[in-house]
């Protein structure tokens, strides 16, 4: 390298001293390409389906469409300008796009509220989620795995006494604005509820989703509405609203777990731990995607695109699987054995 450097400054030497600079360049050029092409990629995922992304730039930059494909074929650079805008409008961690490109360092999007507003932070989280499914879902190739020691929203969002009880308690946890002493009369925004719904049938649309729980997942549940009722946050009315839903949710899971499919060619495996595991992780991938999520603050979770730390998370769950004993269409003494156990849990409220 010293020597292609001083072969630079000194026209007459040439050969194989100057041959550094041009396999500097094609290094720094491959880079440049690779987070040039995700950034290509992370705009795909943000605008909704079925736009063009042309069309879409053409919009949020003020610019020509001409202008536009110029930069997505890497003819032209996007500037630092433009690529502020569209992380500002399209919700894209620049951070964590030019991180994947660094040895020895991989970033999160820890996926903070912008919102003041808690409810418009909430509906924050709920589309992320939503955008992440809408993207993987009709794709023949998806793959979800959640290990998780408490019950998944996306398995109960569509419960409404369920759903409230969650929002109220995030409520609670950040203490912006009062909570509600009875979920029959919380009132919950029609774009909340018709996210929620949303939610819990995209999750439903995917090719192959795997559950493995902690063998208690319905116990932490149990407990915080135990809890809320204490503190006179919740009434008799809605704890058994709660109970009956818990019933019914477990029901459903009874067939699920029987069938292993949400619906034809969407299977479901269930599977238990045998060992105990202490947050809830999430590994979807599908053909050239993959995200891996943790969760945090309560209904929030932190992600990372990251081959690394994907790579990780999804050996994590694969051990954690392997640790396990699968209870859908197999393991019918184990899933009974399971289910009394949660019918227990909820005969306690």
């Amino acid at each position: 390298f010293f020597q292609a450097e001083d072969g630079i400054r000194d026209i007459g030497v040439t050969g194989v001293q100057t041959c550094a600079l041009p396999i500097l360049y094609k290094r720094e050029q491959t880079m440049k390409n690779g987070i040039v092409n995700e950034l290509i990629t992370a705009m795909k995922e943000r605008i909704p389906k079925g736009q063009n992304l042309a069309n879409s730039l053409a919009d949020i930059l003020y610019m020509g469409k001409e202008a536009v494909y110029r930069r997505l074929r890497g003819e032209v650079a996007f500037t630092i300008d433009e690529v502020a805008l569209l992380s500002k409008k399209l919700g894209i961690s620049i951070d964590q796009i030019i991180g994947n490109h660094l040895s020895n360092r991989v970033t999160f999007d820890m996926n903070l509220l912008h919102s003041p507003n808690t409810l418009e932070s909430y509906y924050e989280i709920i589309s992320r989620y939503q955008q992440i499914f809408d993207y993987v879902k009709g794709d023949d190739t998806t793959e979800v795995y959640t290990a998780s020691n408490l019950l998944p929203f996306t398995l109960y969002s569509s419960y409404e006494y369920m759903s409230k009880f969650r929002l109220c308690r995030w409520i609670y946890q950040n203490g912006q604005m009062k909570t509600p002493n009875s979920l029959a009369e919380m009132q919950v925004e029609d774009r909340i509820v018709k996210a929620h719904n949303k939610l819990s049938e995209s999750v439903k649309q995917c090719r192959k989703t795997y559950f493995i729980w902690d063998s208690n997942i319905f116990l932490s549940f149990v407990k915080e509405i135990k809890y809320f009722a204490s503190l006179n946050l919740i009434t008799e009315d809605d704890v058994a609203h709660l109970k009956d839903e818990l019933y019914q949710l477990l029901s459903v899971m009874e067939t699920l777990s029987v069938k292993g499919e949400f619906s034809e060619g969407r299977k479901v495996s269930f599977y238990l731990s045998n060992i105990d595991f202490e947050a809830t992780y999430t590994y979807i991938e599908k053909q050239d995607y993959q995200v891996s999520l943790l969760r945090v603050y309560s209904i929030n979770s932190m992600d990372s695109q990251s081959p690394q730390i994907c790579q990780i998370q999804r050996n994590w769950i694969q051990s954690l699987k392997r640790h396990s004993t699968l209870i859908s269409e197999s393991g019918e003494a184990q899933r009974i054995e399971f289910l009394q156990k949660q019918r227990t849990v909820i005969d306690t409220l």
